[in-house]
């Protein structure tokens, strides 16, 4: 085919949304997953890849959101910005992430444009155009990004990406996902077509349809867009786990433009990939700790000790712990008041874990953020290009793309004495966490923690 199909005339839809999912594999290996919405006419269309920042190689850190970038840059039938361009003549919206351990690329479309998103994504899954000129210029859209978000942002964007160091000893682990610019600039287009190679398989990715479309018809286009591209080789072996850590580790931070210190500590989250996972209750425990002005370190840190100005707790460092593999973190967050200590403040915050620990919140409390936590989970889920990713992420990682709607219910039959665990299993594991600072005398900036005692 040498150009994209036709927008064709939208059908009347079907007011009733289901919640069903429709499966297939094509025989590339590219897997197929349908969500079926007939409420609106509208369309989500995402390619979801198994890679991301852990699949980077050692020295090429930050090479995935890069290459996710490259993506972008025209395909085998389409010129640079093609397809967007087509996207946004129908009235369409698109994007591409980068996460831990998958990258998106989904867009929003009328229903009537379903088979031209499958054209678009199948085009650059089958060649896209990575030369010299591409790179170059995206490694110097990257580079502003690098400098505007981590760099010159005195916090770096906390608790990302600097408690991986401490969290974690292996590369995959330990790194972040932004790199340096100085070797993202050594970046070739023979590695990049490498990269291609071994990670954008058919057989290592997932196509995702959300919205207005008949399961038949996408796999009917599906087999016909992207069934004749090669399948490629087996897609790479999943990464160990590794040992948790035993020790406390701390780095500092110093940046001159620092106006208060900030503290990110961190704890490793349950493997959420189990049937089992104590990962809900770790969500709920979250809640209480931090969420809302009756949240225990809001209670304690900011109105009894008056110690920290602001705090907030990050479940997960992919933005959930169910869009990553095991292992991941749950952070804390927190910007502390001029006079304040950094380690009394996180004695402070295991003292309420182990009070936690001990009692447990009442059964009252737990029902009102569970109702939250299960609203906003729900209500996250309307947006179809959310719905997409999310939906895809859980398929890809966990096998399990249900849970998008099973975790409401999981998360209200959650018990104080669950929460009351979870906050045991945190509070007897090591401390690790990392303080940003002014800059002090003698110090230069930089953006590499130093390592502290």
């Amino acid at each position: 085919m040498s150009g994209p199909p036709t927008v064709q005339r939208m059908r009347p839809h079907d007011p009733v949304r289901t919640r069903a999912l429709h499966r297939s594999r094509l025989d590339n290996g590219l897997r197929v997953l349908v969500a079926p919405d007939h409420s609106a006419p509208a369309v989500s269309v995402a390619v979801v890849y198994d890679v991301g920042h852990r699949s980077e190689p050692e020295g090429r850190e930050g090479f995935a959101h890069l290459f996710e970038h490259m993506m972008f840059q025209g395909s085998a039938n389409l010129e640079k910005l093609a397809h967007g361009k087509h996207v946004n003549a129908c009235g369409g919206s698109f994007n591409g992430t980068t996460h831990r351990d998958h990258t998106s690329y989904y867009q929003v479309l009328p229903s009537g444009a379903l088979e031209l998103a499958l054209f678009l994504e199948a085009d650059r899954m089958r060649a896209p155009r990575l030369t010299e000129e591409a790179l170059a210029n995206q490694v110097a859209v990257v580079e502003q990004e690098i400098r505007r978000k981590v760099l010159d942002n005195p916090y770096g964007g906390l608790p990302s990406p600097f408690l991986q160091a401490v969290m974690f000893d292996d590369f995959a682990n330990a790194h972040d996902g932004w790199g340096a610019v100085g070797r993202l600039r050594t970046v070739t287009v023979a590695e990049c077509r490498t990269f291609f190679e071994e990670y954008y398989t058919p057989a290592n990715a997932l196509l995702v349809v959300c919205g207005d479309a008949d399961p038949d018809l996408v796999r009917e286009l599906a087999e016909r867009h992207f069934g004749t591209i090669p399948g490629g080789a087996a897609p790479p072996g999943r990464r160990d786990a590794g040992p948790r850590l035993g020790d406390d580790r701390h780095h500092e931070r110093y940046h001159p433009g620092a106006v208060v210190q900030a503290l990110a500590a961190g704890w490793r989250l349950p493997d959420p990939a189990r049937q089992d996972s104590e990962v809900q209750a770790v969500l709920l425990l979250a809640d209480v700790l931090a969420d809302g002005p009756d949240s225990v370190l809001q209670e304690r840190l900011l109105r009894r000790d008056g110690s920290v100005s602001q705090l907030g707790m990050v479940t997960g460092l992919g933005g959930s712990p169910f869009e990553s593999r095991d292992p991941d973190v749950l952070a804390l967050v927190l910007f502390l008041q001029p006079e304040a200590d950094p380690r009394s403040v996180l004695d402070a915050v295991y003292e309420e874990l182990e009070g936690l620990a001990a009692t447990g919140p009442t059964p009252g409390q737990l029902a009102g953020r569970a109702a939250k936590w299960a609203t906003s989970w729900v209500r996250a889920l309307d947006p179809l290009g959310v719905r997409a990713q999310r939906l895809g992420a859980l398929e890809l990682l966990h096998g399990r793309a249900e849970l998008a709607w099973q975790l409401p219910d999981r998360i209200r039959a959650i018990t104080p004495a669950q929460v009351a665990a979870a906050a045991a299993a945190l509070a007897e594991q090591p401390r690790r966490w990392v303080t940003v600072l002014p800059e002090a005398p003698g110090q230069s900036t930089g953006a590499s923690p130093k390592a502290g005692t």
